[in-house]
């Protein structure tokens, strides 16, 4: 990244007044955070089901509905910052349960009207969540080889009658069962489920309303609601890539009466930035100070002036490990020292025998377009990626500045005294 900044100072010599101007212009490469909550949505699929005989659908047997999410998360716009110092397996984003989507829901009312077994025609009251797990590890697998989706499921009722091994689906009015890892389970009220499922390999969870035998008499479906939030988080697994976000491969999804539901996973709306640095400010202004024209009678050449603070302030959007700055003198005659070279502020002509010196931790800064001065790390860690204001650590670059002169102070040849200004362009670049 490169911000490319305007520079400007004046100095003065005997008998003037003095001021400086330093204008930065920082052109970083800036990531706009948004965040917005997704817009309420959802897709309710309903209809009869009928028990089916052997000549066709016969009576009623209840009336079923399904509510899916479609609140498509993912498709709202948000940068996340994060470095790869960030330790695997920390969340790095989370939507809680409601946060995420509303919730799977399935009902049904029953006719009170009883079937000979479990064949029915028509609706089927039964809802398939499936996800596709990464093949380096649990959860689904993201554009982003460091990172993962994982989800969560919670119930607000339990499998009924029956929840535990040995229980027969058929003979419960409401079942919840994941298949993951390659075993099956019930899922009961107030659990949170993890469907971490095993590399390579699909993970389903089943909702379904049965019609439970009352002996002597047949089956009857019942007139019941299950409900299941789910909550999502995006982990570190490894190096992140930079750019937009998005499940690759197969999106989860749901599966109603043999129809595939996939949309609640689509989008692209996040992106992962890396830490940046940007300069605060735009305007700098350096007061160099007098200088004493004459200086050089008294002590010999060369002769230095004082040393001036040039603080640059930063602010960062997570920690870099470098911050990089080249100067480049934009004066009309450069100097030969590879210092800032000065000019009289009502003509712009060049002055000669002084000029100004740029420093960094004691050592020489040559002004020359070429020389990259690495002032270390900067910024610091977000405590969480998606925190606003973007740019929430600060630090400063410290530089300093001094007068050199090595000759009479002249203007094309006559001595000179009054106003002087120089400029420079700064390039800041940053990883």
């Amino acid at each position: 990244m490169k911000n490319i900044c305007e520079a400007s100072g004046t100095g003065g010599v005997d008998g003037a007044s003095v001021r400086g101007l330093m204008k930065a212009l920082a052109c970083a490469c800036v990531v706009a955070a948004g965040g917005a909550t997704p817009l309420v949505g959802a897709v309710t699929y309903s209809g009869a089901t009928y028990w089916n005989t052997p000549s066709g659908p016969g009576a009623l047997a209840a009336t079923c509905s399904v509510t899916l999410p479609d609140e498509q998360p993912l498709t709202v716009p948000r940068t996340l910052v994060v470095g790869n110092d960030v330790p695997n397996g920390i969340e790095i984003f989370s939507w809680g349960y409601g946060e995420w989507s509303s919730d799977v829901v399935l009902s049904c009312v029953g006719s009170g009207i009883a079937g000979p077994s479990t064949a029915i025609a028509g609706f089927n009251p039964q809802i398939t969540f499936q996800m596709l797990n990464a093949s380096g590890g649990p959860g689904v697998a993201l554009n982003n080889p460091g990172l993962r989706l994982n989800i969560w499921i919670r119930p607000d009722i339990s499998s009924t009658p029956c929840n535990s091994s040995g229980c027969s689906v058929t003979d419960n009015n409401y079942t919840l069962y994941g298949q993951l890892s390659g075993s099956t389970g019930f899922i009961n009220a107030g659990q949170d489920k993890l469907l971490n499922g095993y590399a390579n390999s699909p993970s389903y969870v089943y909702q379904m309303i049965n019609a439970p035998v009352v002996p002597g008499i047949g089956r009857f479906y019942p007139t019941i609601t299950g409900r299941y939030s789910i909550r999502v988080s995006i982990v570190k697994v490894g190096n992140v890539n930079y750019g937009p976000l998005s499940v690759s491969g197969l999106l989860p999804g749901f599966s109603v009466n043999g129809t595939w539901v996939r949309s609640l996973f689509q989008g692209s709306g996040i992106t992962i930035a890396p830490p940046a640095c940007r300069l605060k400010t735009t305007d700098y202004t350096i007061p160099m100070g007098r200088w004493a024209a004459d200086a050089i009678k008294y002590v010999g050449t060369p002769v230095y002036g004082s040393q001036v603070p040039v603080n640059l302030p930063l602010e960062c959007s997570g920690k870099v490990n470098h911050v990089r700055f080249r100067f480049e003198d934009t004066g009309t005659s450069l100097s030969g020292n590879k210092n800032i070279s000065l000019y009289d502020t009502a003509g712009g002509n060049k002055i000669d025998g002084l000029e100004i010196e740029l420093f960094y931790n004691g050592t020489k800064v040559n002004v020359d377009n070429t020389t990259v001065i690495d002032t270390g790390s900067h910024g610091a860690t977000k405590a969480s990626p998606a925190s606003l204001p973007l740019y929430d650590s600060v630090s400063t670059a410290g530089f300093y500045a001094r007068y050199v002169q090595n000759t009479a102070v002249t203007r094309t040849g006559a001595n000179f005294t009054g106003p002087v200004t120089g400029k420079v362009n700064m390039y800041v670049t940053y990883d």
